[in-house]
């Protein structure tokens, strides 16, 4: 009898067992039957346009050589004389081609006041590349005529004193200090005495006289140098 109750004991422990040990069967979700999905599209989607394409550049920074090519500015004409830009507004006064005032009698002791401005217009008219060497004639107009202007002043090599200058519009130590000229805001100059260039790498500015000398001088297609003063003094 003692037997059957350990029997019965053991054989509702496995029972038990075997009921806590099952797994939980998880429900899976059912996929939605066919009436309750949306009707679609058999065709697929149609793809967004492509980026349109940046075009290519016309120039070619290369060349087929492979040297640099730099675009070239427009270069323009004037074929009237000097006489044609001129209009005198007074005894002193002079307009040059509608927009250059110039004040003065264009002689040595009454020099002609001018503008970098006027100088640099040169820049559209002449290009050694192409022999373009005729400078507008509102500058020709100055040729031979003496002049007053100012800006920063240096010689090519380092001495004490020095007659032959170089007038910038731009900041220049002659070296390797500031911005390097062009022959169209450089004016060479030949003084009349000679002038103290005491110090280095100084920035000297200054106003000078002499008499304008407008002649391009070119080489190998180069411009290198277009404006000249003779008999040069300076003022201050």
């Amino acid at each position: 009898m003692r037997w059957f109750w350990i029997f019965l004991v053991i054989l509702i422990a496995g029972g038990l067992w075997f009921v806590l040990s099952e797994p939980v069967p998880v429900e899976l979700p059912q996929p939605d039957s066919p009436a309750s999905v949306p009707p679609t599209n058999s065709e697929p989607p149609a793809s967004p346009p492509p980026p349109a394409a940046i075009p290519a550049p016309e120039l070619d920074l290369l060349g087929e050589s492979g040297s640099i090519v730099r675009p070239k500015p427009v270069l323009l004409t004037d074929t009237r004389s000097p006489n044609d830009v001129v209009r005198r507004i007074d005894d002193r006064t002079l307009e040059l081609d509608g927009r250059f005032r110039i004040v003065g009698n264009g002689r040595a002791d009454d020099p002609y006041r001018i503008s970098w401005e006027l100088l640099t217009s040169s820049n559209s008219y002449v290009d050694a590349a192409v022999k373009a060497l005729t400078p507008p004639p509102w500058v020709r107009a100055l040729d031979g005529t003496y002049i007053e202007i100012s800006g920063y002043y240096s010689t090519a090599v380092r001495v004490s004193a020095a007659k032959n200058l170089l007038l910038t519009l731009n900041r220049w130590d002659g070296c390797c200090i500031g911005l390097p000229p062009t022959p169209f805001d450089a004016v060479d100059m030949d003084m009349r005495a000679p002038v103290m260039m005491q110090g280095l790498h100084l920035f000297r500015f200054g106003t000078f006289r002499g008499r304008l000398v407008v002649s391009p001088f070119e080489t190998g297609g180069f411009l290198l140098g277009l404006y000249r003063l003779e008999d040069t003094t300076f003022e201050q």
